[in-house]
């Protein structure tokens, strides 16, 4: 593209042969050791992950603590009267350090249509990051890892 002028929307996307293609929001993007990560792409490695999480909607955001930046997933899951929920938190663990090269720093498990979204059911992942913040997403089991695998 030559000349403009531009909006600053905030929408990070490109161009292919004269067609725009929308791939995420600036604000949500993750950058881990200088690398861009969008958080759909963590978040669908983690609903893949385990037949629990199928279903449910999931939100991949940075908190800082402890002088560094910590990467956190909190992920709707389907319960049907399971009662350990730890295969499902070793599998997301698993596969989004297999799939992404990241280490998760927390998971949080929350009860399926519990994740926020606008009314158009698009996640709502800085008002996701002040629940976690603020301890009131609900959680249904959480795993804190004390370091990197």
């Amino acid at each position: 593209m030559s000349g403009g002028p531009f909006l600053r929307t905030g929408d990070l996307g490109f161009l292919r042969e004269s067609q725009l293609y929308v791939t995420g929001r600036l604000d949500d993007l993750i950058i881990v050791r200088g690398m861009n990560r969008y958080p759909q792409d963590i978040e669908a490695t983690a609903r893949g992950s385990h037949p629990l999480l199928e279903s449910g909607y999931g939100a991949a955001f940075i908190v800082d603590g402890h002088g560094r930046q910590r990467l956190v997933l909190v992920q709707e899951v389907a319960m049907r009267g399971e009662k350990d929920l730890t295969p499902a938190l070793d599998a997301i663990r698993r596969a989004v350090l297999d799939e992404h090269g990241l280490a998760l720093d927390a998971i949080v498990l929350v009860r399926s249509g519990t994740i926020l979204r606008t009314s158009s059911g698009k996640i709502q992942r800085h008002a996701c990051r002040a629940a976690f913040l603020a301890g009131t997403q609900g959680p249904r089991r959480t795993l804190r890892f004390a370091g990197r695998p």
